[in-house]
């Protein structure tokens, strides 16, 4: 954790605060565009509701966040945001099986 990670834009944090936020926003974009399902109807039939396919659309921005990453050569920043796909894998794994 040091500092001039921080000036080089190369540090972890970097990577997992962009890869948590952006996929989320778009979900809801999309969820408020195209949807008009009620947040009940999303919570009680998750085999079937949208969210599970929009999840897996918004995280496509985490893959172009990855790979702009990596191609910057900023590899910190790049395990941040795989880091964050793996949490919303963990966080989808849960809701299709707990829920």
């Amino acid at each position: 954790m040091d500092k001039s990670d921080f000036k080089k834009a190369d540090h972890i944090l970097i990577g997992l605060i962009p890869g948590l936020i952006f996929p989320v926003l778009i979900m809801t974009a999309i969820l408020g565009y195209y949807s008009s399902f009620t947040l009940e109807y999303i919570i009680e039939n998750p085999m079937f509701s949208p969210l599970v396919n929009d999840l897996k659309g918004a995280l496509l921005i985490n893959l172009g966040l990855f790979f702009l990453f990596y191609w910057l050569k900023k590899d910190k920043s790049a395990r941040g945001v795989l880091f964050a796909t793996l949490l919303y894998a963990a966080i989808y794994m849960y809701y299709m099986f707990f829920m």
